[in-house]
């Protein structure tokens, strides 16, 4: 089985983004990843998106419904989000990158491309026109999939007995499984493993080091 230390050998100043729908854990793989990485003797950190600036603050109140008004439609989110996205790694990835720390975030364009996709008008492609407002945005090492059965996921949600958000919606979030399993399509060149989230805590985070140590070696 595949150990921190052995991901650790590739994973130092890479940038490993972790996707999947609401509820597929990718919050706590990534602590979990930084906490492997650390105990190695990795200098890592987590981080996510949206980010902790004031883009992305402004974007976390339209997701939990904070605002009076209604979050923008799907093209505004997706102009927010491109734009708190390069905010984010000038402020934050960039400079530790370059530090050679490893950064591991909760969520990238990825989530854009499946997101603002599934909430488009039927019928409409939009999945090019996100790629190219985000196309200053540099590429990840690795994306890794955390690919969860839908209703596994919602179980998850309503443990947390939080109020849903924008999108914790069942038939949305399906449609969203549905296009992160195809997540190649959507950001096409791009360095990405799927695995299966399904499973307890522990073991997916095993899974993760190994596609750590797999993906950012090659």
């Amino acid at each position: 089985m595949t150990t921190a230390v052995e991901a650790c050998r590739v994973a130092a100043g890479r940038f490993i983004v972790l996707e999947g729908i609401d509820g597929s854990g990718t919050t706590t793989q990534g602590h979990a990843l930084v906490a492997a990485l650390e105990r190695a003797g990795v200098a890592a950190r987590f981080t996510h998106e949206p980010s902790a600036g004031p883009l992305g603050r402004l974007l976390r109140q339209f997701l939990k419904g904070d605002e009076q008004d209604p979050s923008p439609n799907w093209d505004g989110l997706a102009l927010l989000f491109a734009a708190d996205r390069l905010d984010h790694l000038s402020r934050e990835v960039l400079p530790a990158l370059a530090a050679g720390i490893a950064v591991v975030c909760d969520r990238y364009d990825l989530s854009s491309v499946a997101y603002q996709s599934a909430t488009a008008p039927a019928g409409e492609s939009v999945a090019p026109w996100i790629r190219a407002i985000n196309q200053r945005a540099r590429r990840p090492d690795l994306t890794i999939v955390l690919n969860v059965d839908a209703a596994v996921a919602e179980r998850r949600r309503l443990q947390r007995g939080e109020p849903a958000e924008l999108f914790e919606h069942r038939e949305l979030q399906r449609r969203l499984a549905e296009l992160y399993a195809s997540a190649e399509q959507l950001v096409p060149g791009d360095r990405i493993i799927h695995l299966n989230a399904d499973a307890e805590v522990s073991d997916v985070t095993d899974s993760v080091l190994q596609a750590v140590a797999q993906g950012v070696g090659r």
